[in-house]
């Protein structure tokens, strides 16, 4: 796409089509050229629709409903309204031109039934006509996790959002709930591409034996949960394993304690899993789990909004030994920059806090996580509800570890509702400065961005032709200079160009600043650039905004002609509430954005039949109305006894009234993690002073709150200083709230306190115990044979202890077994645990009665244990040859062995010579082809 042209106005809506009433596009649009023919353009539908169209001109190809679709009024939970069909995008192999994608449904095809008859089927179609390939569709219901079998899919209570991937022959998609309801478990599902095989691994995200115990009733929320639905992103794969994201869970098996990514984990909540693929089956091979993951879940602050970004490794690198970078982001407004071969445990990090490369704080939830830009130094972009669009780029600090640093943002904000899409970027043809970030949004449309910020750090705006909101959690699909995205009016519209529009009509509409309760009309003044038969119509995306159809003109238009027409902004019925049943947060006020479409039939062919206008104004409450900022607050972690937690840790949120009236503060009270067990609620309570300020949390303090009764003039801030200080271990969380007779909102404290780390080290013996001299004496070895012994450190503090510094030997007979991979430097141990390294004396051959020879050599060890200090490991020993003959009283043979070899013309001949001390004795000769002889002379 070049910016010049999507820039200009010869870019525009090339053709649209409308389907179904309530049909919905969750998956996304795919494009696709078989071999040999026409670019077309793939869809899948909540209805269980199926269709391919010509991706020129939207001529439809081929349609099929595949099975009747579930229904949303069996489950309760409004995410998906009206039907539950295709909601995973479908993947398509261009080797076998095959479209593959899951379908939810009832048994039998029945068109209902109830959860318990809700399945899952796997389909394999023939993209040229949409038919089933042999062997398909597979039934995915009933199968058991490999990893725990007790464990068995049920279609009914689980959803296939994320995209699929596939990688070696099958096809992987992954599973969550339905708003967290009924007793569901995450899985990732592989099914074969082959006819005939069918399921080939089935991964519970929760597992014996730390997940809950299996339980038959489906309705009751006892499943272990930690559902993958990541907005509708893909598992990641960089060809031989997958990344996923994680929610909710119920197991905890971590609890506190600091836990290596490589150790086994059986409640993979609120993580990024890193599975190895081996023959299709999934394994567990590194996880990172954020280490305020149980504040996390009572604030439903899931991990697993998001799915994994892997950034390009030939751009986003470290200089010192990071290869590949992983990205996520979600409902915590936490970015988490991650080594995907190494993604950091639980509780690693400093203070026991995350053993990440970096953590960047957004202002908001993040759905969807973030889309990257390999040119131009390398830039990651992500969209926060509510919110601009942030552009971070890279860089190095002075070890040469990649850091992200903020360098621009949109001057618009997004929708104040979750829904928008991962950034996506393109260029023309990979050229440096053609790259367009672009955003779809739920109410604003479809948004193009300059992927580089510039001078004042705007990320700049290219316009477009408004597209009206589109359906959440998408992305465009591009092909050939087209691009394809879908609506939440049931149309799939093409953008490109060139294209040619029947009116110019003015635009955008602003509507400037408006009170709700009130209304405000604005004209629309339109000029027919052809001659057009008949306006058929206009339709609004925004209920709030009204237009009649009564008051378009009603004959035709003779090219020239204008016409104008009133669009109201009515907010007289609206208000900011929450909406039932939904899992996603209430709405602000701020900046709202529509648009109208009005059709025409034309007396002209080859012009559009549609133009959309803008519509766009400030939505003011004339109440107050609370907001706080940021959603979590997180102090990292504090080592108790430490010179630093005499004073804490300290941060601050703030809160601001975006109301036009004064806000008053009502009350305040915080809650931990605690759950009331008579009904299920979280036990809150009241603030108290104490001598370091007004407590707010257990370990959170402020010195400054603002009184009870106090206000927030409209249009106003108050900055609060908050401290994070504890000395007793643990991790600490709060849910601090704030009630205002603007609305009451919470905002969760995260922090982390523990014992510093101490390092011990020790040498193993030759009796397979432990020494802690630092001196590792292996003794006599025999020559021709290889001994080895272990050097290890444990770390008996309280948290996580980084290896600073090593050096280890690497001499021919005295060497570490894996110098880069045991006991180097960066490596963490956690509490409690102790690594280990091999070291190997491995004796060269040599001839009998040669004589010993020592060697020796030191491992240079240093970690943050500041009473630890450099450590210069002695290793030595003595290698010694096998002794024959007469020997002396120390056991060491009276004659040794020289060998020399002659070579002749035509003969080689080994010629042995013993030489005694002060004597001769007569050589031992052979000839070559000949077996070795022994001559007595």
């Amino acid at each position: 796409m070049q910016p010049s042209i999507v820039g200009s106005s010869s870019f525009g809506i090339l053709w649209t089509r409308t389907f179904n009433a309530k049909e919905k596009w969750y998956a996304k649009p795919l494009v696709y050229t078989p071999p040999g023919q026409k670019q077309l353009v793939f869809t899948a539908s909540n209805q269980n629709w199926i269709r391919t169209f010509d991706a020129v001109t939207g001529t439809p190809i081929s349609a099929r409903q595949v099975q009747p679709p579930f229904l949303q009024s069996d489950i309760g939970c409004t995410d998906m309204p009206d039907t539950i069909g295709i909601s995973g995008t479908p993947i398509i192999d261009p080797n076998t031109n095959t479209a593959y994608f899951f379908a939810k449904g009832y048994q039998n095809n029945a068109a209902g039934g109830g959860v318990a008859k809700g399945i899952y089927n796997f389909y394999a179609v023939n993209i040229l006509d949409l038919t089933d390939r042999p062997g398909f569709p597979v039934l995915i219901d009933g199968h058991n996790a490999d990893n725990d079998p007790q464990r068995y899919f049920v279609g009914g209570t689980v959803l296939q959002r994320p995209s699929l991937t596939l990688l070696g022959g099958n096809v992987y998609g992954a599973f969550g709930g339905h708003c967290d309801l009924f007793n569901y478990t995450g899985y990732v599902t592989g099914v074969s591409t082959s006819a005939g095989i069918g399921v080939t691994s089935m991964f519970a995200m929760e597992s014996a034996p730390g997940a809950p115990p299996v339980e038959l009733d489906i309705m009751k929320q006892n499943g272990g949960k930690a559902g993958i639905w990541m907005s509708g992103m893909p598992p990641s794969t960089d060809g031989s394993r997958i990344f996923v994201v994680t929610g909710n869970g119920q197991g905890h098996e971590n609890k506190d304690t600091p836990a290596s990514g490589r150790s086994p984990l059986s409640t993979l909540d609120e993580v990024v899993a890193n599975l190895a693929v081996n023959n299709g089956k999934l394994t567990l091979q590194d996880y990172f789990e954020p280490y305020e993951y149980i504040g996390m879940d009572a604030g439903d602050r899931d991990l697993g909004s998001g799915g994994v970004t892997l950034l390009d490794p030939s751009v986003f690198k470290g200089t010192n030994g990071v290869s590949r970078i992983a990205v996520t982001i979600g409902k915590n407004g936490k970015a988490y920059i991650m080594n995907a071969d190494n993604l950091g445990g639980f509780k690693l990090g400093p203070g026991a806090t995350d053993n990440i490369l970096q953590t960047i704080i957004s202002p908001n939830a993040v759905f969807g996580g973030a889309g990257s830009y390999p040119l131009e130094g390398g830039y990651i972009y992500f969209t926060p509800v509510g919110s601009p669009t942030l552009a971070y780029k890279l860089g190095l600090d002075q070890k040469g570890s990649p850091l992200f640093s903020k360098v621009g943002q949109s001057a618009d904000a997004s929708a104040g509702r979750v829904g928008v899409g991962v950034p996506t970027v393109t260029t023309y043809k990979g050229q440096t400065g053609t790259g367009i970030v672009w955003v779809t949004d739920v109410d604003g449309g479809l948004k193009a961005y300059k992927a580089v910020p510039d001078t004042s750090g705007n990320l700049v705006r290219i316009n477009i032709p408004p597209t009206g909101g589109l359906n959440k959690f998408q992305r465009p699909a591009f092909g050939d200079g087209r691009l394809y995205v879908t609506d939440n009016k049931a149309r799939l519209i093409c953008m490109g160009s060139p294209v040619s529009i029947p009116l110019n009509c003015s635009g955008p509409v602003s509507f400037g600043d408006m009170t709700i309760g009130m209304t405000k009309t604005v004209q629309v003044k339109c000029t027919a650039l052809i001659p057009i038969t008949k306006i058929s119509g206009v339709a609004v995306q925004d209920t709030t905004f009204q237009v009649s159809n009564s008051s378009l003109p009603q004959g035709s238009l003779a090219a020239g002609e204008t016409f104008s027409f009133p669009v109201v902004w009515n907010l007289t019925q609206a208000s900011i509430e929450d909406a039932a049943g939904a899992s996603f947060s209430s709405v602000s006020p701020g900046v709202k954005t529509s648009s109208l479409i009005i059709s025409t039939v034309n007396g002209v062919a080859q012009y559009s039949n549609s133009l959309p206008i803008a519509l766009q104004g400030n939505e003011v409450s004339s109440a107050p109305f609370l907001s706080l900022t940021p959603a979590e607050v997180d102090f990292g972690g504090v080592v108790v006894g430490s010179p630093g937690a005499a004073t804490g840790l300290d941060s601050s949120f703030i809160i601001t009234n975006i109301g036009s009236s004064p806000l008053a503060i009502t009350g305040y009270a915080y809650a931990g993690t605690e759950i009331d067990d008579d009904d299920g609620s979280l036990s809150y309570t009241n603030t108290t002073k104490s001598t370091a300020g007004t407590v707010i949390g257990n370990g959170f303090t402020s010195n400054d709150l603002p009184a009870v009764g106090s206000t927030v003039p409209a249009g106003q801030s108050i900055t609060v200083p908050i401290n994070f200080n504890a000395n007793k271990v643990g991790n600490y969380h709060s849910l601090f709230n704030i009630w205002t007779n603007g609305g009451t909102k919470y905002i969760l404290l995260t922090g982390s306190a523990t014992t510093a780390p101490i390092a011990k080290l020790a040498v193993e013996t030759s009796e397979g115990g432990w020494d802690t001299s630092g001196i590792m004496d292996f003794g006599t070895v025999v020559a021709g044979t290889t001994v080895v012994r272990r050097l290890r450190i444990c770390n008996v503090g309280g948290s996580s202890l980084m290896i600073t510094k090593s050096k280890p030997p690497v001499q021919p007979e005295l060497r570490a077994e894996n110098p880069t991979l045991d006991l180097h430097e960066g490596q963490s141990i956690p509490a409690t645990e102790c690594a280990y390294a091999p070291i190997d004396i491995a004796a060269a051959p040599q001839a009998p009665n040669n004589p010993s020879h020592d060697v020796s050599d030191s491992w240079i060890l240093n970690t943050d244990d500041l009473t630890f200090g450099v450590h210069d490991v002695l290793i030595k020993a003595t290698i010694v040859s096998r002794q024959v003959g007469p020997t002396y009283s120390n056991g060491t043979a009276k004659n040794s062995t020289i060998l020399v070899f002659r070579m002749r013309t035509g003969l080689a001949r080994n010629s042995v010579r013993t030489l005694g001390i002060g004597s001769l004795v007569p050589n031992i000769t052979s000839n070559v082809g000949a077996a070795p002889s022994l001559r007595q002379a």
